[in-house]
This record gives C-alpha cells, sequence and structure tokens, in this order.
C-alpha cells in the first residue's frame, strides 16, 4: 500500500513538471502585444508600400526630468541625419503643470530608436500607430500625369502644325501652358504623398507626474493668490463700470416718482 501511494505521488509531481514546462514554453512562444503590433507593421510595409504611418507616444515623468528629455529628443532628432529626421513642431511648456510636445518626421528605420528614447525611464500612458492606405491617391495621380503627359506631347505637335495659322498657335499655346501647369501640380502632390509613404510621423507628448502631497494644492493656491486678488479687483471694477450708470437712472426715478406721489397726496381730499 505504501509502495502505490509513493508511486501515485511520483507521477503527480512528474505530470506537475511537464506541464509547467509546457506552460513556460508556451509563454516564451507567446509574443507580447506591443511586438505582435510591430511584426504585423513590418509585414503590412512589404505587403503593401503605399502605407502612411503615423506614431503617437505619451510618456509622464519626473517633473524635473521634463525639459532634459525635451532636449535629448529634439537634439537627436537634429543630429539624426542617416534617417532624415526633421522636427515639424515643438513645444515646451512650464510652470504648475509642465508638458512638452514635439512632432517630428523621419525614416521607418529610425522610428523604434526614437519612440525607446522617448519612453527610458518614463511611464509610457498611451501608445497607438495610424496607419492610412495612400495607394488609391497615388495611383489615380500618376495615372493624371501620364494623360496629361500624353496629350502635352499631342498639343506639340500640333504646335508644330500650326505655325503658319497664328490664331491657332496661341490657343495651343495657350493650352500647353495650362497643361504643364497642372502637371506641376499634379507632380507636387505626388511628391508630397510619396514623402507621407516613405516617412513617417511620430507625435510625443511630455507631461509631468503631478504631486499628491498635503502641501501642494496649498502651495499652489499661494502662488496663485497675487493673480487671483489682482484678478478679482478687477472684476469688481469692471462691475462697478457698470452698475454706476444704472444707480443714477434708479436715484433720478426715484425723486421723480417721489415728486409725484406728493403731488397726488396733496391733490387727494383730507378725511
Amino acid at each position: 500500500m505504501r509502495k502505490l501511494i509513493i508511486s501515485g505521488l511520483t507521477c503527480l509531481l512528474l505530470a506537475f513538471s511537464l506541464s509547467g514546462c509546457e506552460y513556460n514554453s508556451d509563454n516564451k512562444a507567446v509574443e507580447s502585444p506591443t511586438a505582435m503590433m510591430k511584426a504585423g507593421l513590418i509585414a503590412q510595409r512589404q505587403t503593401n508600400p503605399y502605407l502612411s504611418y503615423e506614431h503617437n507616444l505619451s510618456v509622464e515623468l519626473a517633473k524635473e526630468a521634463l525639459d532634459a528629455r525635451y532636449k535629448v529628443l529634439t537634439d537627436y532628432c537634429a543630429a539624426d541625419r542617416d534617417n532624415n529626421c526633421t522636427i515639424l513642431e515643438s513645444e515646451l511648456s512650464a510652470g504648475n503643470y509642465s508638458y512638452g510636445k514635439i512632432r517630428v518626421r523621419i525614416k521607418p528605420a529610425g522610428v523604434e530608436k526614437f519612440l525607446a528614447l522617448a519612453g527610458t525611464d518614463s511611464e509610457i500612458t498611451n501608445e497607438s500607430t495610424v496607419v492610412e492606405d495612400l495607394s488609391t491617391q497615388i495611383f489615380d495621380t500618376e495615372k493624371r500625369i501620364k494623360l496629361l503627359q500624353s496629350y502635352q506631347e499631342n498639343l506639340l505637335d500640333l504646335q508644330k502644325q500650326a505655325k503658319g495659322d497664328i490664331e491657332s498657335l496661341i490657343k495651343v499655346s495657350q493650352e500647353i501652358a495650362n497643361t504643364q501647369s497642372q502637371l506641376e501640380d499634379l507632380s507636387g502632390n505626388n511628391k508630397a504623398l510619396m514623402q507621407r509613404v516613405e516617412m513617417d510621423i511620430i507625435n510625443i507628448r511630455l507631461s509631468s507626474r503631478s504631486e499628491n502631497s498635503f502641501w501642494q494644492p496649498i502651495t499652489t493656491a499661494l502662488d496663485e493668490f497675487k493673480t487671483n486678488f489682482a484678478e478679482g479687483i478687477a472684476g469688481a471694477i469692471t462691475i462697478t463700470a457698470y452698475l454706476i450708470p444704472w444707480l443714477i437712472i434708479f436715484i433720478i426715478l426715484f425723486f421723480i416718482l417721489r415728486f409725484f406721489w406728493r403731488k397726488l397726496r396733496a391733490k387727494s381730499p383730507k378725511p
């Protein structure tokens, strides 16, 4: 009986150890949602080269570290010539609530490193990627460019044939100029669309952690006391300026009504 119990316990321990190994193996095989999302984005780029990507990252860090992180990111982008990083918008606000905002355009190869730099030693509060398919717009623009180029070639042939006809020559020349203007506009639009698919946009928002100490609201109120007191005086002066004309009118009306009331009382017969 004792041997049977020992054998049973041994089998149970073996089964638990195997299931634990299987669980660990499964965990290693499963990727994190962020890793799976990045793998999906890479697969999308390979499948469709006409996708536009915009990455958004919001991080929260200590108030004293916000200025330094903002400078690190802007300096990094300015120095990253390999990925053609360009700062499109930047803003830094100091005060009771400090925040920073950075918007850059960068090659896809530099996106992950820039995002990692922004999120170092900070709490990521929001992370998202917006993807827009521009293939239809690009194909339509390229098709229109080809049609206009073919039309322009026909116009140039007509221009050669109309050398003797001044009126026809003027009309053809005007149409050539109009076609050339349309071609330049479409080429510019196509270049802008291609830049959107060849370069990614990154929006970084930096915010400071809120202070939860007991004295923080009191300190903030004291800091704002002068401003609030001055605004209160200004509001009182404004209200007084509005009330004075009405007060004068009410006083005048009071004396007029009092005068007529006395007249009526004087004329009324006494009992």
